[in-house]
């Protein structure tokens, strides 16, 4: 039995389980991290020294990073649901999931500390601005490469559509009156028809 640790308003947490619904995995989720604390003990350093979540615990193996952790599951499953035998299109699985820790997921991070995150000063609106800014180049770039496929790393879903739609999830719960976006809006319909994205869609948690 796969064990997941980390709270559910984590998106890192949540591109974890995600993966899991996928691809069917039997799991439990512990809960620590964010309210629940839990992530300065022994036992959970143990597990994971960088004391983040989420670490997944698989028959005794302990692995932490969620890119990693969606790596390791996508290569366990025997069908390859989630990615590819063919080197060349797990390599651009993996260049999109690099792109999404290097540029999208920090942007969006930026804007998520000024809106959403309690904080003792309200932001300004030029410090709004200028994380907007950073945000909507970023994507741009993938609705540009979405208007020649279907997915963002081919044309079938992989391990690297969850991250990014993980992260304009977020996006659109901070900015309901977004840029326009269509092949991005097209292709996050599809995701959202996936019954296993559901959870994750809407919670403002993050």
């Amino acid at each position: 039995m796969l064990t997941i640790w980390g709270h559910q308003g984590s998106p890192n947490v949540q591109k974890v389980i995600w993966a899991c619904e996928e691809l069917g995995a039997r799991y439990v989720r512990k809960d620590i991290g964010g309210a629940f604390g839990g992530t300065d003990t022994p036992s959970y350093l143990a597990k994971n020294p960088n004391g983040r979540v989420p670490t997944i615990e698989d028959d005794g193996f302990a692995l932490w990073e969620s890119h990693a952790i969606l790596r390791y599951l996508a290569a366990r499953d025997p069908a390859k649901r989630l990615t590819s035998d063919d080197w060349q299109a797990r390599a651009k699985i993996d260049q999109w999931m690099d792109w999404h820790c290097a540029h999208l997921s920090p942007a969006i991070r930026s804007l998520v500390v000024l809106v959403v995150k309690p904080r003792s000063t309200m932001p300004t609106p030029e410090e709004i601005e200028a994380a907007r800014a950073e945000i909507i180049p970023l994507l741009r770039l993938v609705d540009r490469e979405l208007e020649q496929r279907d997915y963002v790393a081919g044309n079938t879903f992989t391990i690297a559509d969850i991250p990014v739609a993980i992260s304009y999830n977020l996006w659109k719960i901070m900015e309901p009156a977004c840029a326009d976006f269509p092949a991005l809006e097209a292709w996050y319909a599809r995701i959202n028809r996936r019954v296993a994205f559901k959870p994750m869609s809407g919670q403002r948690r993050v």
